[in-house]
């Protein structure tokens, strides 16, 4: 049987950074993982032959349920972060493999890799296993799950997606739903004119204004859905002034200023509904002001938050037990603070859980990422025991005798 620790290392050794890199060699280096594993071949899914997305199944027999273990092959790039160690080095200090993307989400390929090799050397009586891996999933998902949401017709009845779901611990959360993410523009509109003349003449400051809107919309409070019985940390976020456009500097006030504010949003809301809660929230917040929120010019401007069902459903149930099995404690459910691809491939109509991986979202797209070698283990088993209880699950809420 394959070491998972060995494998998270040699796919962290693997660049595949998702702005100056591509996800060919990792994706190819897991084929012949497959191929030397007894997984069947897996089909090259790519909108661009650089950017390949991974699907194989395996099946067990008729009858069962039909689950996919979800994960992608891309990291953010090094960036500007300065790291103690080589990136791709995976290095293992004590219970830490170090290494970008080790946490998010190399890790958790490889444990889904050998919870695959296991149920192959222990097959279940029925039931089909998948593994899906896609590209680009940290800059869009253009070409990996928007692409794969409008070709695949997957058939499954529930997904797992290994995203690092630890806050504070290893597996401390159970996220039954994920956020979602709008992007919009605030806009000050004043004269342009000579600046020397503010004080004298009462010219407005369209940078001044939009500076007064962004202090009032930063860290607000939405008004959320109705929040699902049993689902703790059910918040709206919003983060104004993440980024500013317009105004020529020395001189010159600005004819407009525009400052971009995210929404971090939860399942129920839409762009329409956030823009009023927004645009209620300006009325008055800059006395004489002439502001505006619009949806940002972006291709990402709005990406839909998912939830499952978190009571009593098959999938909820099975992550529960396996967390109880492995863990020896069912955590709290949850809603997941970022975005996953789950928010595309949900579309496809699978009950889908954003993110049960090994690692903190904390420790993710910064210097020195690390995972818990313990916990990279201990994930093999945990995907290991939900794989088998769910493929004897009836996805409408029964068992199979």
């Amino acid at each position: 049987m394959r070491d998972v620790v060995e494998l998270a290392c040699e796919l962290i050794r693997i660049p595949s950074p998702v702005v100056d890199g591509d996800e060919v060699d990792v994706a190819s280096y897991l084929s012949q993982v497959f191929t030397e594993s007894g997984i069947p071949a897996a089909r090259r899914l790519a909108k661009d032959p650089r950017r390949p997305n991974l699907l194989t199944s395996v099946d067990f027999g008729s009858g069962g349920a039909h689950l996919i273990l979800c994960g992608h092959l891309d990291t953010k790039p090094v960036g500007d972060a300065v790291w103690s160690v080589d990136p791709f080095s995976a290095e293992v200090v004590r219970d830490r493999l170090y290494g970008l993307g080790s946490g998010d989400m190399k890790a958790a390929l490889a444990a889904m890799v050998v919870a695959v090799e296991r149920l192959l050397a222990d097959p279940p009586a029925a039931g089909r296993v998948s593994l899906l891996f896609t590209a680009d999933e940290e800059n869009g998902a253009v070409y990996g799950s928007q692409f794969l949401a409008d070709e695949l017709s997957l058939d499954a009845d529930a997904m797992v997606i290994g995203e690092p779901g630890g806050i504070h611990a290893d597996f401390d959360r159970l996220h039954v739903a994920s956020r979602g993410l709008g992007r919009f523009d605030v806009t000050a509109r004043a004269r342009q004119g000579h600046s020397s003349l503010s004080a004298l003449l009462g010219a407005r400051n369209a940078g001044a204004d939009v500076a007064g809107a962004v202090s009032r919309l930063h860290g607000a409070v939405l008004e959320p859905p109705p929040r699902p019985d049993g689902v703790d940390e059910w918040a709206v976020t919003v983060n104004a002034g993440l980024a500013y456009r317009g105004g020529w500097g020395y001189g010159v006030l600005p004819d407009h200023m525009t400052s971009l504010v995210e929404v971090r949003s939860l399942p129920g809301m839409t762009s329409e509904s956030v823009q009023r809660q927004l645009d209620s929230l300006l009325v008055g917040a800059v006395e004489g002001a002439d502001l505006r929120i619009t949806p940002d010019a972006s291709g990402a401007h709005w990406i839909d938050a998912t939830a499952v069902a978190p009571a009593g459903g098959p999938l909820v149930r099975s992550a529960e037990s396996a967390c109880s099995t492995v863990f020896d404690s069912s955590p709290p459910l949850t809603v997941f603070p970022g975005t996953t691809d789950a928010s595309w491939l949900a579309g496809l109509g699978i009950p889908c859980l954003p993110a049960l991986g090994p690692g903190l979202l904390a420790r993710a797209h910064g210097p020195d990422e690390w995972v818990s070698v313990a916990a990279v283990r201990s994930t093999v088993d945990l995907y290991e025991h939900l794989a088998r209880t769910f493929l004897a699950a009836d996805p409408v809420g029964g068992t199979h005798d």
